[in-house]
C-alpha cells in the first residue's frame, strides 16, 4: 500500500514540480541571454552550444540508463541540474554577467539532463501493466503541462515582486523536491552486470542494431527528427525573439506565452485521456506532427500580444497528441530492457535538431531582416508588414506539417498500436 501511495506521489510529483522548475529555468535562460548580448544571432548561438552534450554524449546515456536503477538516475541527474543552476544566479549575484560563463553552467545543465527522460519512460512499463500505460503516459504529460501553465504564470506574478535572477532558485528549490519524490518511489530491479565502458559501448551498439531492424520504429524516428528540425528553434529562439523584438513585449509576456502553450497541452492531453483509445496511437502521432508544425504557419499573421497568446495556445494543443502516442508506441512494441537505449535515440534525435535548428534561427532572422531593410523584394515571402523572425516561423512551420503528411502516407504508422 505505502509503494501504490509512493508510486503515485511519483507519477504526479516528480513531472510537475520537476517541469515547473525547468519551466521557468527554461524562460529565464533564454531572456537572460538575449538581454546580456542583445543579439539574436549569439542568442541562437549559445542556445545550440547548450544542447551539445546531447551530441557529444548522449547515444552512451541509454545504455548507462539501462544498467543502473532508474529511479536512481533519476535522482542523481536531478540533484546535479540543481548545482548546476544554482551557478547561476551565484555569479549574477556578485555581477559576472559573462555570456560564456551563463554558457557553461547551461552546458552543465542540459548535460546532467540527459538521462532523466529515458530513465522515466524505462520506469514506467517496469510499474504498470501494458494496456494501461497510455492513460498512465496521459497523466504524466497533465501533470507536466500543469506545471507549464502554472509555472509561467506564477514566475511573470513574482517577476513584479523579484528579480529574474532570483527564478533560478526557485528552480533549484523545485529540483530538490523532485529528486526526494524519486528517491521515495518504488525501486525497480537491475540484474547486476559489469559497468564499465566496453559494456557501455556494446549495449549501445545492441540498441542501434536493434532499431535499425525495426524500420517503421526507425522512420517514426526519422520523422520525429525532421519535424524538430523544424519546431525546436523557433519554439526555443524564435518565439522571445518574436516577443521581445518584433512586438516589443516584455519577459511577463512572454512567460503569459508559454502558459498558453502549456493551456493549449492540457487540452489536448485532455482528449488523448477521454478519446486516446479509439484511435490507433499512430494516427495520434501523425496528428499531433502535423498540428504541431503546421500551427507555426500561422504566426506569420501576428500583429498584437492578444494574437500571440491565442495562437500559443492552439499550438499547444498538438504536442501532447504526439509525445503521450510515440512514448506509448515504444513501451508496448520494444522489449523492456531496451527501452532505456531507445528512449535515449529518441531524446538525442530532439536534443540535437534542437541544439542545431537553435542555432540557425537567429540567424536566419537577421538575414530576413536585412533584406526586408534592403528592400529586396524578391525575398520569398517578406513584407513590410511582417519581421523577419515571422517569415521564418512560415517557412518553418511548412516544413514541419509536412512532415506530419508524409508521416500519413507511410503504410505501417497510422496502424501502429
Amino acid at each position: 500500500m505505502q509503494n501504490q501511495k509512493n508510486f503515485t506521489t511519483f507519477l504526479w510529483g516528480a513531472p510537475f514540480i520537476g517541469s515547473i522548475g525547468r519551466s521557468m529555468y527554461d524562460i529565464a535562460i533564454i531572456w537572460l541571454i538575449l538581454d546580456i548580448t542583445n543579439s539574436e544571432k549569439l542568442t541562437g548561438l549559445i542556445t545550440m552550444t547548450a544542447y551539445l552534450p546531447a551530441i557529444f554524449f548522449g547515444l552512451f546515456v541509454g545504455a548507462a540508463v539501462d544498467m543502473y536503477s532508474k529511479t536512481k538516475v533519476m535522482a542523481f541527474a536531478t540533484l546535479m541540474q540543481a548545482i548546476a543552476v544554482l551557478g547561476i544566479p551565484l555569479f549574477l549575484l556578485f555581477d559576472i554577467r559573462l555570456a560564456w560563463v551563463i554558457m557553461i553552467l547551461a552546458f552543465f545543465h542540459n548535460g546532467f539532463s540527459l538521462p532523466f527522460l529515458p530513465a522515466f519512460n524505462a520506469y514506467l512499463p517496469t510499474q504498470i501493466e501494458k494496456d494501461k500505460l497510455l492513460k498512465a503516459n496521459s497523466i504524466v504529460n497533465i501533470a507536466w503541462q500543469m506545471a507549464v501553465f502554472i509555472g509561467p504564470i506564477v514566475a511573470a506574478y513574482a517577476l513584479t515582486i523579484i528579480s529574474i535572477e532570483s527564478l533560478f532558485y526557485v528552480t533549484v528549490i523545485c529540483y530538490i523536491i523532485t529528486a526526494f519524490v524519486i528517491i521515495n518511489a518504488p525501486k525497480d530491479e537491475v540484474e547486476k552486470e559489469n559497468i564499465d565502458f566496453s559494456n557501455i559501448l556494446k549495449k549501445t551498439y545492441q540498441g542501434l542494431i536493434y532499431l535499425n531492424s525495426k524500420k517503421t520504429l526507425r522512420f517514426i524516428i526519422i520523422l520525429t527528427i525532421l519535424s524538430n528540425l523544424f519546431v525546436m528553434g523557433p519554439a526555443i529562439v524564435g518565439i522571445p525573439i518574436l516577443v521581445k523584438i518584433a512586438l516589443g513585449g516584455t519577459v511577463s509576456n512572454f512567460f503569459i506565452c508559454e502558459a498558453s502553450v502549456g493551456l493549449g497541452m492540457l487540452l489536448g492531453t485532455t482528449f488523448v485521456y477521454n478519446f486516446g483509445d479509439r484511435f490507433t496511437h499512430g494516427k495520434l502521432f501523425l496528428t499531433g506532427l502535423f498540428i504541431d508544425g503546421a500551427s507555426f504557419c500561422l504566426y506569420y499573421f501576428i500583429e498584437n500580444m492578444t494574437q500571440m497568446y491565442i495562437l500559443s495556445f492552439c499550438h499547444g494543443i498538438g504536442i501532447p497528441l504526439l509525445i503521450i502516442s510515440r512514448v506509448a508506441m515504444m513501451q508496448k512494441n520494444i522489449p523492456e530492457k531496451l527501452l532505456g537505449r531507445i528512449f535515449t535515440i529518441i531524446s538525442i534525435s530532439i536534443i540535437s535538431m534542437a541544439a542545431f535548428s537553435s542555432g540557425i534561427i537567429g540567424f536566419l532572422s537577421d538575414i530576413v531582416k536585412n533584406a526586408q531593410f534592403l528592400g529586396i523584394a524578391e525575398f520569398p515571402f517578406v513584407s513590410i508588414q511582417n519581421t523577419g523572425i515571422q517569415t521564418i516561423f512560415l517557412l518553418f512551420g511548412v516544413g514541419a506539417g509536412l512532415c506530419g503528411i508524409v508521416g500519413f502516407l507511410h503504410p505501417k504508422i497510422k496502424h501502429l498500436n
